[in-house]
């Protein structure tokens, strides 16, 4: 509806872009649960072996929590 109202105002056509990693995301979305969830624990396994592998974000000290 915006799109069209835009369209009326300008006399032309308006074209929004969208950020590349908000399609990605809705397109995520749209697939079905198993492959999201398929997907996830693929990315899940690979953060895993990161972790193991690399210890450097253990030495990384936080402040206090302020709550």
């Amino acid at each position: 509806m915006l799109k069209e109202e835009a369209k009326d105002m300008l006399g032309e056509n308006v074209e929004r872009k969208v950020p590349t990693s908000l399609v990605e995301r809705r397109a995520f979305m749209k697939l079905p649960m198993e492959e999201r969830q398929r997907i996830l624990a693929e990315q899940a396994d690979k953060m895993a072996s990161l972790y193991e592998s690399d210890t450097g974000w253990k030495d990384i000290e936080g402040g206090d929590l302020i709550e």
